[in-house]
């Protein structure tokens, strides 16, 4: 398969996963319990079955107290960005849900900004002035007490989570590798959902458990491999585009699907917060492009 639809297809199955927060009938925590764990089992299983030469025992820790405590940290992190993505979703859908995470992106560019020292550019300030008015056109009202504005802003949390889940990621994936990275933040996040859920009153139906094998195996651990695997041939700047299309796939999804059909000011605040996510990866692009 060419890696560009390798990365396109992961990309949709990402996209497809938040229609799980409406299909199963779990709380958000019990949903991540089962996705972390489903997910780390199927890495487990495709790294034994096809395990490469260079991962060698891929299930082995590395001995620096340093990279151990990111992995952890990173596990915990991915538990509380998957938390809040499906409780956002359980709160106001998959649409508003899902343009509340998209502005990830500009808390990525944020974030390294602070961490690196460097004041933040002109472009940067648009990019976010642009974040906010998607928002606001999402927002139905602003209120806590309005359901919808409650997801809108646990979505909008979930992208800051995962923002720093990506930073943390950016200098793990060097240690350990995508797919044994993949592994021990889903399991870890496992554990840390364990922690919180009550397993012995957990009650799955026959329905509910068949989503969450989908939810776990195809829509989790089949495209983290597809993405992990088409980023040898495909450049870093064309993954993060292609990766920006995310929510549009989970809006459309879920009308088609779920008969969620987004309002005219929620596709217009989607368009928006898109066309920040573009403009800010072309620049970051033209940037290193300079150098």
């Amino acid at each position: 398969m060419p890696a560009r639809l390798q990365l396109h297809l992961a990309v949709v199955l990402f996209g497809a996963a938040g229609l799980m927060g409406k299909l199963i009938a779990l709380s958000a925590m019990q949903l991540v319990l089962g996705r972390t764990l489903i997910g780390a089992l199927a890495l487990a299983l495709f790294m034994t079955l096809f395990s490469q030469s260079e991962q060698g025992r891929w299930w082995a820790l590395p001995g620096r107290v340093d990279h151990l405590t990111r992995l952890v940290m990173s596990g915990l992190v991915l538990a509380c960005h998957w938390w809040t993505f499906f409780h956002a979703i359980q709160l106001a859908g998959v649409g508003v849900a899902i343009v509340g995470f998209s502005a990830f992106p500009v808390f990525v560019t944020l974030l390294e900004a602070g961490l690196q020292g460097r004041r933040v550019q002109a472009m940067d300030g648009l990019t976010t002035a642009m974040v906010v008015l998607g928002l606001w056109l999402v927002a139905p009202t602003i209120s806590w007490q309005n359901t919808a504005f409650q997801g809108l802003a646990w979505g909008v949390i979930s992208g800051a989570l995962f923002a720093v889940l990506a930073l943390l990621n950016k200098t793990l994936v060097l240690v350990f590798g995508g797919l044994r990275l993949g592994f021990w933040q889903q399991a870890l996040a496992a554990v840390c959902c364990c922690l919180l859920v009550d397993t012995d009153s957990l009650v799955i139906s026959r329905q509910d458990g068949i989503y969450l094998l989908l939810l776990g195996c195809l829509l989790t651990a089949v495209p983290h491999v597809l993405f992990i695997a088409c980023l040898k041939q495909v450049r870093a700047h064309t993954a993060a585009l292609v990766t920006s299309l995310e929510p549009v796939y989970a809006i459309a999804f879920a009308w088609l699907l779920l008969a969620e059909q987004p309002s005219l000011t929620t596709l217009a605040g989607a368009a928006v917060i898109l066309a920040a996510v573009v403009l800010g990866h072309w620049h970051q692009n033209t940037l290193k492009a300079s150098y």
